[in-house]
């Protein structure tokens, strides 16, 4: 409580000293008509900071992104495979497309009607696919572990997981090694609408899924997992995607479900964190997203909610706070760099 009382002290301070730009909203047509998790998550708040930065690397582990999605098109890098075959296309599975989207759709850039780019990601970040499935979709645990590894030596900072796997001991030393370089790894929770028996990861960050009510996702096919291994929650009901051949929404965009959007959510916001101040360690922008979650459910942590649902206004005027400039945002930093350090578990 400490902590997050100072962390609180440090955010209003920023405030006060401020974004000239204050809280943004973007011209993209689906976010003010269906992204109804921009304002939840406190995104024109982020937006008034920073749009995001393409310096920012945020590695999308999946079935591959495709290339013509116009709202990513200018962002993605080079595809690379760590499954020994070469990277897919993102066209036999469109889910790495959808993954990617949510966190790097292009922000403010619906300014050209035709162009087909009315959806707002977290951020404008580069975006790297790294496809870990065949495919059909399945994956082998070493796989995405590797490309763990692989993400953190192209650079990445953030890595994001939409998967299920066996194996997630293989995937956490992965995350282990990729924090030792300064990157965060994000994991979806699940869709099996139950709780599961795992326990916390050190170095994973699984991301469970909550509705508009601020409730914990459930509709009858299922809805989030949820359990000790749970440390964070970020929306997971009515996301808008990216993708070319998808027929719900006009101009290829759809409607999704499940803890897959989720994590990337929660990975946009360490991108955000770092787009607003770079020189932030892994462990400062973990605690950020920690100290500044809305509290959900029972008090402090909590096997459904974790820390809390995601702020990731909050998360970006704490990097705000942390820049070394004014003066007195360089003393408070100072003494928040001391107390902001480790996982709080």
């Amino acid at each position: 409580m400490h902590r997050r009382l100072l962390l609180t002290l440090a955010i209003v301070l920023a405030a006060a000293a401020g974004s000239e730009a204050g809280p943004f909203v973007p011209n993209d047509r689906y976010y003010a008509s269906h992204e109804w998790y921009g304002p939840a998550l406190n995104l024109p708040t982020a937006w008034g900071y920073s749009l995001g930065s393409a310096d920012v690397i945020v590695a999308v582990l999946d079935t591959g992104v495709m290339a013509e999605t116009p709202d990513l098109a200018d962002r993605l890098l080079a595809p690379l495979s760590s499954t020994g075959d070469p990277p897919l296309n993102g066209t036999s599975l469109h889910h790495g497309t959808w993954v990617a989207s949510v966190v790097g759709m292009g922000v403010n850039n619906d300014d050209a009607p035709g162009v087909n780019k009315g959806g707002a990601g977290v951020g404008n970040f580069s975006i790297l696919p790294i496809t870990v499935t065949d495919a059909l979709g399945h994956n082998i645990s070493g796989e995405i572990a590797a490309g763990i590894r692989l993400a953190a030596d192209q650079g990445a900072r953030v890595i994001n997981v939409s998967h299920s796997t066996l194996r997630f001991d293989l995937l956490n030393d992965a995350a282990a090694y990729a924090r030792e370089r300064g990157a965060l790894t994000f994991v979806a929770a699940g869709n099996s609408g139950a709780r599961k028996s795992m326990v916390g990861y050190d170095y994973l960050i699984f991301v469970s899924g909550t509705d508009r009510n601020d409730e914990l996702w459930s509709e009858e096919a299922g809805g989030s997992s949820w359990g000790l291994y749970v440390d964070l929650a970020a929306p997971a009901d009515d996301i808008v995607i990216a993708d070319p051949q998808d027929p719900d929404l006009p101009n290829g965009y759809g409607i999704h479900h499940g803890t897959s959007f989720a994590a990337p959510l929660a990975a946009g916001a360490a991108a955000m964190a770092w787009s607003i101040n770079p020189d932030l360690t892994a462990d400062q922008v973990l605690d950020l997203l920690y100290d500044t979650a809305v509290d959900l459910g029972t008090p402090g942590w909590d096997e459904k909610f974790g820390h809390g649902r995601l702020d990731i206004g909050a998360v970006a005027t704490g990097a705000y706070a942390l820049l070394p400039e004014p003066a007195s945002m360089a003393l408070l930093a100072l003494g928040l760099a001391g107390i902001l350090v480790g996982r709080r578990r």
